[in-house]
């Protein structure tokens, strides 16, 4: 992924690129589609970031890892699910471009 610029960047997120994040976040993790919208905005904003600074998707299924052990003790460990939602985000965002 190439990094985009910072006005690139914030276009990108002001003109739809937040709310389709957490549109793909909700239907590829599950605990996301169970968050209310506040807790998935912040979700978003987090998984962003790694996206914008060209995080591999290692990272976001760690970040989401760390999510689900940190912020949502109902969520049991699910490693697997954490690196298929990162690739098919990953996959998103390569494609949003």
């Amino acid at each position: 992924m190439r990094p985009r610029s910072a006005s690139e960047w914030r276009a990108f997120w002001r003109d739809g690129g937040e709310a389709e994040l957490r549109r793909v976040l909700r239907e590829t993790w599950p605990p996301a589609a169970e968050a209310d919208e506040e807790h998935c905005a912040r979700l978003a904003t987090r998984i962003a970031t790694l996206l914008g600074s060209s995080a591999p998707p290692r990272a976001l299924a760690a970040e989401l890892g760390r999510i689900r052990e940190h912020e949502l003790a109902a969520a049991r460990p699910d490693p697997e699910a954490d690196a298929d939602a990162a690739d098919r985000l990953v996959d998103w965002f390569l494609a949003s471009r």
